[in-house]
Formats: C-alpha cells, sequence, structure tokens
C-alpha cells in the first residue's frame, strides 16, 4: 500500500508579464508523474531550487512559502486518506483525492451484489441461492479479517484470495471441495470487474488447489428394496420415503421431482407413459419410462388434498427438511451408507446400467450434456466389479475343499 512519494517544485524557464517564473508542482508515484501549475509566481532571483521556496522575510515571500508548505501537507494527507480507506495510492487516486475530484471506484460487495441480481434472472433459483452463500461467506471474512464492511475492489490481490482460502479452512472449517467451490464463485465475481476494466491484474491467476476425489455413493437393490418395503406409522416419513423411490427409479433430481406436474406426463408411440421434462440444472430434454413402481407411488398420490392443490404430482417437501427426514429414514431402515436426496439419482443410474440398460440410453434417460457424464456412473459400476472379484477371490482362498475323488459308482 505503501508507494514512493516524491514532491518537487520548481520554477518554468518562461517568464509571465510581471516578468516572473510560473511555480510547478510535480507529483512522482512509483515513476508516474502529474504536473500542474499553482497560479503562483516568483522572480527566479528570489527562489531557492535546493529548498523549493523562495528567499528572503518579506510579507509576501512569507505568505507564498506558507502556501507551498500547505500544498505539500495537503498531498502527504492525502495518501494518508487513501491509505485509511485502503485504496490503491497511484498517481491518479493520489491526485484525484488532492484536487477533490470525485474518484469513481467499485468495491466487492457492491459488483458481487449487481452480479448476483442478474444471476438471480437469468440462472435457476438453486444456483442464485449458492451465490448469496458465497456473498455471505465473504462478507464475514472482511469484517473477520480486516474489521470492514466492504472493500475498493482494486485491493483484492493474491493474499487476499489465499487468506480468504485459509479462512474458509479454519474459521468456518469448511471442507477441501467446498472451499475450492466458495473461491471459485468468487473468482467469477473478480471476473466480471477484470473484464470491465476495474482491476488490472487477475488476483487469481496463481490460485493452484486441487480437488479431492470424493466417492459417488449409491444404494445397491437389496438397500432400496429395504427402504420400499418398510412400513412407516408417521405420514412424514413415509411421503418423504416414497419421493426418495420415486427418484430411484427415475433418476431424477431434487429440484426435478419438485416442479413435476400432469403437464411433464406424455405417451410414446407404443403408447407407455413418460416422463418428459427439461431439466433445471443443464436445460436439456429428459425422457424418462415410468416403471411400475414408480407408476404405483404416483398412483398412490394423485388424489392427495396437498398434491392437487399444489397441482403438483408428489408431495415434495423442502430439500432441508427432506434430507433430514432421509437420514432419519436412514437411520430407522440400518442403512450404512447416508441418505440424501441427490442418493436417489446416483443409485438410479448404477441399478439402470448393472441390469443392462446401455450407457448411450442412460445418457438421455438422465438428461445428461455429454456421454461423458453418464460413463462416470460405468465407471463405477466397474470399480464395484473389480472389487467383488477381488472379494470373491480372496474368500475362495479361505475355504478348506477336500480333494476330489473319483466315485466308482457314478455312471459315465
Amino acid at each position: 500500500m505503501m508507494k514512493n512519494l516524491t514532491i518537487l517544485m520548481y520554477l518554468k524557464s518562461r517568464k509571465n508579464a510581471k516578468g516572473q517564473n510560473p511555480i510547478y508542482l510535480r507529483v512522482t508515484v512509483d515513476g508516474k508523474r502529474v504536473e500542474k501549475s499553482l497560479n503562483k509566481s516568483i522572480d527566479s532571483k528570489k527562489w531557492d531550487k535546493n529548498k523549493q521556496r523562495g528567499k528572503g522575510s518579506n510579507e509576501e515571500v512569507r505568505i507564498l512559502n506558507q502556501f507551498l508548505v500547505s500544498v505539500e501537507q495537503e498531498i502527504y494527507l492525502s495518501r494518508q486518506e487513501l491509505i485509511n480507506n485502503k485504496v490503491d495510492v497511484n498517481i491518479e487516486s493520489l491526485m484525484n483525492r488532492y484536487l477533490g475530484v470525485e474518484e469513481k471506484t467499485h468495491t466487492l460487495i457492491e459488483v458481487f451484489k449487481y452480479e448476483n441480481k442478474r444471476i438471480k434472472k437469468l440462472i435457476e433459483k438453486g444456483t442464485y441461492k449458492k451465490y448469496v452463500t458465497v456473498l455471505n461467506h465473504t462478507k464475514n471474512y472482511l469484517q473477520h479479517q480486516y474489521n470492514i464492511k466492504d472493500i475498493d475492489i482494486r485491493n483484492i490481490d493474491y493474499q487476499f484470495v489465499i487468506d480468504f482460502d485459509y479462512y474458509l479452512r479454519t474459521e468456518k472449517s469448511i471442507a477441501n471441495n467446498s472451499t475450492i467451490r466458495i473461491v471459485n464463485t468468487l473468482k467469477k465475481i473478480i471476473r466480471t470487474a477484470l473484464d470491465k476494466d476495474w482491476i488490472d491484474k487477475d488476483p487469481f491467476l496463481n490460485y493452484k488447489v486441487k480437488k479431492e476425489k470424493v466417492e459417488t455413493r449409491f444404494l445397491t437393490q437389496v438397500e432400496i428394496d429395504t427402504i420400499y418395503k418398510k412400513e412407516f406409522k408417521i405420514k412424514r416419513l413415509e411421503q418423504v420415503r416414497d419421493v426418495f423411490i420415486f427418484c430411484c427409479y427415475t433418476g431424477l433430481a431434487y429440484i426435478d421431482v419438485k416442479l413435476l406436474s400432469d403437464n411433464n406426463i406424455v405417451n410414446d408411440i407404443d403408447g407407455d407413459s413418460r416422463i418428459k421434462i427439461n431439466r433445471k440444472k443443464t436445460n436439456t430434454i429428459s425422457k424418462i419410462p415410468i416403471l411400475p413402481i414408480a407408476q404405483e407411488i404416483l398412483d398412490k398420490y394423485k388424489d392427495d388434498p396437498l398434491v392437487l392443490n399444489s397441482g403438483k404430482l408428489l408431495p415434495v417437501l423442502s430439500n432441508q427438511k427432506m434430507n433430514a427426514y432421509l437420514k432419519e429414514i436412514g437411520d430407522i431402515c440400518e442403512v450404512k451408507t447416508m441418505l440424501n436426496s441427490h442418493l436417489a439419482r446416483h443409485s438410479f443410474a448404477t441399478i439402470a446400467l448393472t441390469n443392462g440398460l446401455p450407457v448411450e440410453t442412460l445418457s438421455k434417460v438422465m438428461g445428461h450434456k455429454s456421454l461423458n457424464m453418464t460413463l462416470h456412473y460405468a465407471k463405477l459400476i466397474d470399480s464395484k466389479m473389480s472389487s467383488d472379484v477381488k472379494n470373491f477371490k480372496r474368500n475362495l482362498k479361505k475355504l478348506k475343499t477336500k480333494p476330489f475323488k473319483e466315485n466308482k459308482n457314478v455312471a459315465v
């Protein structure tokens, strides 16, 4: 923040109408300088070049020197004000502050809020909420780290970025991959400032971190059957279970099953019913066959008052409540894998592939943008198969089989 500042007052060689030389001010910050007239003049014989002041003790010289001292003091004061306000001290900002010119600056929170308004209109609600969450993390970090509510966006540097990363990991105890997602969301906001030339350098240029490989979890057919067949005396648990099982047999994500209505049920050329949706996350069309268990659940709720009033097909709670109740369901059913709404989608994909559905077909059913997204599930199946084969071989070695003895009484 502290920059090299030099102030020089000197005489121009040309003389004015009074035969005096104009006094000029030259301010230099880190090699960049600005010169301006001070609208004062003096006889060159009465000027002390080294002291940058007028010579003599008469009233006129005394008043001139007081003025020159005040100019220097105002420049140093302007620099200190910029530092106190955490504004980058450069030749433009310093001279604007000294001259009283209102410099248009942009702050981090201001830019963040501006982008969030655009995101709210252009992107689905879930993504907007993520940006709001990152904005709140950023506000808390500014208060924690600098005791300020906002900061000039030109002051966002690499140190700011890595300190933010450290704050999320330590003060907020956020895991590695989630920390990276939060910091990268902030990076997208800073990208706006770069594109608009509000900052000169990308502070994220050297931010190099790696996501940890997270194992994609899914339920086995046995686990799904256990949850499906379990009888619940509490209605809310029964409803959440039904929605979860419906997703296990359709592959629908939470937001898509929540918005599911009669308009999404269509008949194919064979007369069979299908679910046709435009997936919120990827904005792709997905056509899903309605399997018997999925149809059974739809039929169960077709006359439900809550469903009829909502205009939807199923009684879907908020994602937060659904995940909380799914955890309770998992405990009741003694399922070791922690249940959440998205686990159903993963489970559908792996079970579909295990039961012979071609990966290309599954990709279309799930509404993936590319086949590579679906191949991820195929790799999971290969990995599990490899693991199962290893376990099978290990178990075979433990078996103590008796040597084969030929039975002579057996006809061959």
